[in-house]
């Protein structure tokens, strides 16, 4: 199985890892391609390092390129010309595509879906191809009619591809894939009660004089409260909160990248984040409340209006909010049970290996004498 992504941000990548690993823990061999390894630097530069810059410092722009491109390709000349370049700039990974000739090709990114789905339009690819959307919102770019399934992250991704035209038999609720170890730390956790509020702030992907504004707020307000900064790669950040003023004070503590960031969901009372739907798909395994901030116009605002909807969390629209919210958490743990039993409710920590079952279900037929690649089609008599 073909597992391909674009490092757009790290969700889509950690996304990917998930369903790698699952596909292996059920003894088939599972491949991952970064598309935009098979693109020339101008294009790779313009979908990971500009995506990065705007999504920190220029929402505006995120918002306006959201609204052009949310529509359909027949209806936008706008959306033909970006389709017809980026499928130009990518197409090594056709090539690779049509050399390693995948049994299934599963993308957790719309680009390397679309490569996948345009090729199927032209006969060059034979297989089943599968989509998994890594939002609790879909934009139009999600929609191919060459895709055979879809896994959705929640039942209004359901509403929105049937609007689309895609038939019932053909989108799977399985919620957002997360790494196996999230899902087993979040199964065995237990987690500890105190008298303090533990705040976990992934401060990573906001413009570094926001997140100081967002610590400093934080470490200002009275009571008893530990926070925690994880910086992720943002080395800058990391070096300018290290010479905090409150550095070194009992409560509060910074860190850089870690690979144990389960460890510290699990032990946070609350999560203040950007809503990307890898990490509120992770936050939500450990039943742990979110406070939104900054979010990217329109993917994640509606990630986070989602979460907000069900009760899991809460947007944040300025300082002053989140000062008051984290005071009244702070005093009314009651709020803070009911969220994380809201979170719980619609945490889907097995998503990975729901995917890896329907794909096998859906792209293997059994004759008697074993299992063999087939399409969808002949899988399943159906789609």
């Amino acid at each position: 199985m073909l597992i391909a992504y674009a490092t757009a941000g790290n969700g889509h990548r950690s996304a990917a890892e998930a369903i790698a690993e699952s596909v292996r823990a059920a003894g088939r061999v599972a491949e991952m391609a970064d598309v935009l390894d098979f693109s020339d630097p101008v294009f790779r530069l313009f979908y990971s390092d500009v995506y990065q810059m705007a999504g920190e410092h220029s929402h505006g722009i995120c918002g306006a390129m959201y609204r052009l491109t949310d529509i359909s390709p027949r209806n936008s000349s706008i959306v033909r010309i970006i389709d017809r370049i980026s499928l130009n700039r990518t197409q090594p990974f056709a090539d690779f595509i049509k050399k390693t000739a995948p049994e299934a090709f599963i993308a957790t990114h719309f680009l390397p879906m679309s490569i996948a789905a345009r090729m199927k339009r032209h006969g060059q690819y034979g297989g089943p191809l599968f989509a998994v959307v890594t939002d609790y919102d879909l934009h139009h770019l999600w929609f191919s009619e060459e895709v055979d399934c879809y896994f959705a992250a929640s039942g209004e991704i359901v509403t929105r591809l049937s609007g689309m035209g895609v038939p019932p038999e053909r989108i799977v609720v399985s919620g957002i894939p997360v790494r196996r170890k999230i899902a087993e730390a979040a199964r065995g956790m237990a987690r500890p009660a105190g008298s303090s509020l533990s705040v976990l702030f992934l401060a990573s992907s906001i413009a570094d004089d926001k997140a100081v504004q967002i610590v400093d707020l934080l470490l200002s307000l009275s009571g008893k409260l530990n926070l925690k900064v994880i910086c992720g790669r943002n080395r800058s950040l990391l070096k300018t909160l290290e010479k905090h003023p409150l550095r070194g004070k009992a409560g509060f503590e910074v860190l850089g990248f870690t690979e144990d960031i389960h460890h510290h969901y699990g032990e946070a009372d609350l999560l203040v984040t950007k809503p990307g739907g890898l990490t509120v798909a992770e936050a939500l395994c450990f039943g742990l409340p979110m406070l939104f901030v900054h979010p990217i116009p329109f993917q994640e605002t509606r990630n986070a209006e989602f979460i907000q909807k069900q009760g899991g969390g809460w947007i944040i629209s300025d300082l002053f909010s989140l000062g008051r919210i984290v005071r009244l958490l702070s005093c009314e743990r009651g709020l803070l049970v009911k969220a994380r039993t809201a979170c719980s409710g619609i945490a889907r920590p097995g998503a990975a290996e729901t995917i890896v079952h329907e794909v096998t279900r859906r792209s293997f037929r059994f004759d008697g004498c074993g299992f063999h690649a087939g399409s969808a089609l002949q899988a399943t008599g159906t789609l």
